[in-house]
């Protein structure tokens, strides 16, 4: 799957919006590359957890959250204002 396809699966309908931010703003980059990683690790982690993993998978949802808000946060503050508007 390509960046574009998870990201645009991820957060429907910002694909365009995000490939542009991720290129002109390096530290968004990184964070969503960081998301597209620990949600990798995550999926991973959960196939074959054992009762030692589930608070390293607690921790890994966790820091899963927090990426996901900035991502999100980070749209919602570049977003044209038309559609912040309607919101």
């Amino acid at each position: 799957m390509s960046d574009d396809d998870f990201f645009a699966e991820q957060f429907p309908g910002t694909a365009q919006r995000l490939r542009e931010l991720r290129a002109c703003d390096e530290e968004f980059d990184q964070i969503c590359a960081d998301y597209q990683e620990v949600f990798a690790e995550m999926a991973e982690g959960s196939k074959t957890a054992t009762v030692s993993q589930t608070r390293y998978l607690a921790d890994l949802a966790e820091s899963l959250s927090d990426l996901r808000n900035s991502i999100e946060m980070q749209l919602v503050a570049t977003a044209p204002s038309a559609a912040r508007d309607s919101e």
